[in-house]
This record gives C-alpha cells, structure tokens and sequence, in this order.
C-alpha cells in the first residue's frame, strides 16, 4: 500500500499546549420514574444557560447528550465543567420528568424504543452500518490530552495501546443489555468492536505512517475526517490531541478524574521510555480480560502477569516516582485517587445489586450522576 498518497496530502497536526486535559463524557436521559430512555435532548437544548450552550453538545441519540469540558490544565478542573452542566441537566430534568444515568450501556432499552439525531452525519452513518447503528445503546468517556508537536503524540499514543485495559477495567459500566445480564463487565466493548474501524488500533513509527493510512482510507471514500475513524485511542490532528475512546461512560466524577490523571500521567512518561511493543494477540487478550472480568483480570506485561488493579497502580507509582505528577502540579490528589482504585468498579456493584434484587431496571438507578 506504499506510495497511496499524494505528495500534496498532508494533515496538519495543530499544536497544543502540553499535556492539557478534557473529557467528553456521554449520558443517558432516562424517566424518572420507570428509568425508561427519555427523548429529552432538545428540552435541554432549549433551557441551558448560555454558558453552557458549548458544553453540552448533541449525539446520536435523541435520548442522550454529551458534555464536552473545555481544554484545561488540570483533571480536577475538567471534573468541575463536568459536574456543573450535569447539575444543570438534572435540574432541568427536575421540570420535565427526566434524570442522567451515566453507565456504559443502558441497562433493559431495545433498539426499537431508539430515535437517531436528524442530523446529516449520523443518517450517513445509519445509511453505511444499518443495524450496528440501531443497536448502539452505548455511552462512553473520551479523554483528550495535548502534544507541542506530532510526533510526541505519536510516542504517547504507541504507549496507551499497551495501557488500554487498564483504562477500560477501572471505568467498566455495562455489564447489562437488552434485559439481560451478559456476564460481561462492558459489554458497551463488544458492541462497539463491530463498527468497521474500531478496536484496538496499530502501532505507528511515526506521524507520516498514520498520515498514510488516513489518506488511504479517505481517498477510497471510506472516511470523511478523523471523526470516522474509531479506535480506543486515535490521534486527533484537528485538535492537537491524542484521545483515549476506551472507557465506559462512568457516575463516578472522582474516578473520572482518577482515569484523566492516569491518561495524562502516561502521555508524559511516554516522552521519557522507549515504549514496548506488544505482540497483537497480547493486546487483544489484555482487553479482553477487562472486558470480561474489569479490574480483577489479568495483565500480560513484557515480563510478568500481574492483574488489571495491581497494574494500575503499579503505573501510578511509577509515573509518581518519576515526578511527572509533580511536574504537572496533581501531586497533592494522586493519594486520594488511589483510594478511588482500592474501590469496587461500578460494574460490579451492579452485578451485585443484581444478584440480591434480580431488578434490571433499578440498576439504571446506579448510573445517577454523584453530586
């Protein structure tokens, strides 16, 4: 496939301050009284506050939004814009019967009871992917971190390719659909895995290797921008970004947090190691292991296996030893966002609520943002 592109293509990687955060964080609108979808986004859109016309932003769904943070230099401020437009919603919801419910997939709602935004881009996505669109009853977290240049986002989104169960085992969400408890943790996952550009992306050289593959599937019509391309991690040279699209939508802001530093933490270690490739197999084994077990399934490393939890904070010790935390001024909330990881996922807290109550619908209650 060498050679595909021309020699004038190229795209512009706009440069950001480094290391910056936000978040994207999409939510259900659900009933309050039967947690039944609610097809309550343009009674958002008409009563937010101007300040936050920004950031709360229409999705694919008419029974969900997303709430875009505004680039910052911290996580704890990227969770501030989080928690105010969520505070605003719900209030609205108080008026119009409808609350927020923040988990990976929603936990009983059916294709059928599902209205796709009017908008031009996603009835072109519905025309090309049918069925795996309708059945997207899927929300997700997206974390965008950003690079003085192209080529250390290049280095730090080669490293979180290898970290991407890590990030998926602390944030697991959606062990239910349909009506039925799947046995997975998110199984948001394995839904989003069908669409054709999706999954557990490959390593790059550097940005002229990605440059090419984007090229090749743009001029072949398969993509119109760096929107269409859907991997748990991408490069986004729009925004001078590389954004982490792994990790179940998640109710807790605290943990939120937890997953930003982290992502945040490795794009800067990135620039210090020679970071390791992993054989394929091994990457798709890792994600699998949090997909079905979160936090408690095993990690295959270079050189040892340890599990998903003792992973993730053998990372945040290793990032906090370097000094990185420091040098991003987050030192004083890395103690307390380990507390966050000693808690159980909020997957399992809904397989256990399950377990005791056999109540599909009331573990829609367990997404309800924390104020």
């Amino acid at each position: 496939m060498k050679g595909h592109k021309s020699p004038q293509e190229t795209l512009n990687f706009k440069n950001s301050k480094p290391f910056t955060v936000g978040a994207e964080l999409e939510v259900q609108l659900v009933n309050r009284e039967d947690f039944s979808l609610s097809d309550s986004a343009d009674i958002i859109f008409k009563n937010l506050p101007e300040d936050l016309k920004d950031i709360v932003q229409p999705e694919v769904l008419t029974s969900m939004v997303e709430i875009v943070s505004p680039v910052c230099e911290k996580p704890e401020e990227v969770v501030y814009y989080l928690r105010k437009a969520l505070k605003e919603i719900n209030q609205i919801g108080k008026d119009y019967g409808f609350i927020i419910s923040a988990l990976g997939t929603h936990t009983f709602a059916r294709k059928e009871e599902t209205h796709i935004t009017a908008k031009e881009r996603y009835l072109r996505l519905l025309k090309e992917l049918q069925i795996v669109l309708r059945q997207f009853l899927i929300y997700g977290l997206h974390i965008h971190v950003g690079f003085p240049d192209k080529e250390s986002a290049v280095r730090a989104y080669n490293l979180t390719i290898n970290y991407l169960p890590v990030f998926l085992g602390i944030s697991t969400s959606s062990p239910f659909f349909y009506g039925e408890f799947t046995g997975l943790h998110s199984y948001r996952t394995k839904i989003f895995e069908q669409l054709p550009r999706a999954g557990i992306p490959e390593y790059f050289k550097d940005f002229s290797q990605f440059e090419e593959l984007f090229f090749i599937l743009k001029d072949e019509g398969f993509i119109e921008s760096i929107k269409d391309i859907w991997w748990d991690v991408r490069i986004h040279p729009d925004l001078g970004t590389v954004e982490l699209r792994v990790c179940d939508s998640n109710p807790e802001l605290d943990r939120i947090e937890l997953l930003i530093t982290l992502f945040q933490g490795i794009s800067m270690l990135a620039q210090e190691i020679r970071v390791p490739e992993f054989y394929y197999q091994i990457l798709k084994q890792n994600k699998w292991n949090a997909t079905r077990h979160s936090i408690y399934g095993k990690f295959i490393d270079v050189n040892k296996t340890s599990t998903i939890k003792e992973k993730a904070f053998e990372l945040l010790e290793d990032i906090q030893k370097k000094g990185i935390f420091e040098k991003l001024k987050i030192e004083n909330r890395i103690e307390q966002l380990k507390n966050v990881l000693k808690k159980k996922p909020v997957s399992e807290k809904m397989i256990l609520v399950y377990k005791k109550t056999n109540d599909i619908r009331i573990l829609e209650s367990l997404g309800f943002i924390e104020e």
